[in-house]
């Protein structure tokens, strides 16, 4: 059978990237690729990380969300709502139970419940009720799992006497992503995939993609017949090929001033590789490095089809012939 090139990206890189949001762009996909894969990741992103939630919540004498709270200011239903709201981490995915004493007057938050056996409040800010008088006491039972799960269908024992609450699991709180045009070259329809998520602070975006996408893939060899011949695919060896061997190229091949040249090696950036994985702000600390120099270098990374900030795969360096370089 004859082998077609199929355009893979070349560019994978996070614009921003911090503790709850992250934004992606990857390109050139081919035509209608980077929707399916856009699509793919959101979907897995959003059902398979598992995370904590409040299932349940025992109050003394509350055996319903239409029972009021003795001494607390606001309806049942409006602190279970607010309890339900709380972004919860637990060490080693195991579910826990927390017990909350509160002492009036005081208005409860988020920081009030206790952080024991290594349960972390990701936002210790939310309000959850107020407290006018007395003393009260509340068993949160921390469940953990994938998605979103009814009272009903929540996992674990609801202990005798407690109220059982829908749980949110997921601390992907949002991912969306977009389809922009794309330009290889003279080609002018490729695709270019920008993916944005956001989270509750359990696991960082970039952590949550590499989950996703290695889901994904693990997923997709199932369907692979057991003892199929594997195809060679000559696009991905050729796309491979080109990645590393653009990635080995020592910096003196690279279309830049003998000023920044130097720079460059003093800097022992002796490699594109090495080069590629500093960011704008790296590049500003390198001495007689200037402004001018970062935007020609910028250039030249992209001519390459490379970019600054790119976090290459460990295999792909420890495949990088380092010996040609002087």
């Amino acid at each position: 059978m004859p082998r077609m090139a199929f355009q893979k990206p070349r560019k994978i890189e996070w614009e921003i990237l911090t503790d709850r949001y992250g934004r992606m762009v990857a390109e050139p996909f081919e035509k209608g690729y980077a929707l399916t894969v856009g699509n793919s990741l959101r979907r897995s992103l959003v059902s398979l990380i598992p995370g904590a939630a409040v299932t349940w919540v025992g109050i003394p004498g509350v055996t319903s969300p239409e029972s009021p709270i003795p001494g607390v200011r606001e309806r049942t239903e409006d602190v279970l709502l607010n309890l339900k709201k709380l972004a919860v981490q637990v060490p080693s995915e195991i579910a826990r139970v927390v017990r909350l004493d509160v002492t009036g007057p005081k208005r409860v938050t988020g920081a009030d419940v206790p952080e024991a056996d290594g349960v972390e409040i990701l936002n210790p800010e939310i309000h959850l009720f107020e407290l006018t008088s007395g003393t009260i006491g509340l068993d949160l039972g921390i469940g953990v799992g994938r998605g979103y799960a009814a009272a009903a269908q929540v996992p674990g024992t609801v202990p005798a006497g407690a109220i059982a609450l829908d749980a949110a699991f997921s601390p992907i709180q949002r991912v969306s992503y977009n389809v922009e045009m794309s330009r290889l070259g003279k080609i002018t329809d490729y695709e270019k995939l920008i993916l944005e998520i956001w989270t509750n602070g359990a696991v960082a975006p970039d952590e949550a993609l590499i989950r996703s996408a290695t889901h994904l893939k693990q997923y997709f060899s199932i369907m692979v017949p057991p003892g199929a011949p594997e195809i060679e695919s000559a696009d991905g060896d050729a796309g491979d090929n080109f990645l590393r061997e653009a990635l080995a190229r020592p910096v003196e091949a690279l279309p830049l001033a003998a000023r920044a040249l130097n720079a460059l090696k003093n800097a022992d950036l002796a490699i594109v590789a090495d080069l590629a994985q500093k960011t704008e702000t790296d590049l500003v600390e390198v001495k007689n490095l200037g402004e001018k120099s970062i935007e020609e270098i910028k250039s030249a990374l992209a001519e390459l089809g490379l970019s600054l900030g790119m976090r290459i795969d460990p295999a792909v360096l420890g495949a990088l012939a380092r010996g040609n370089v002087r």
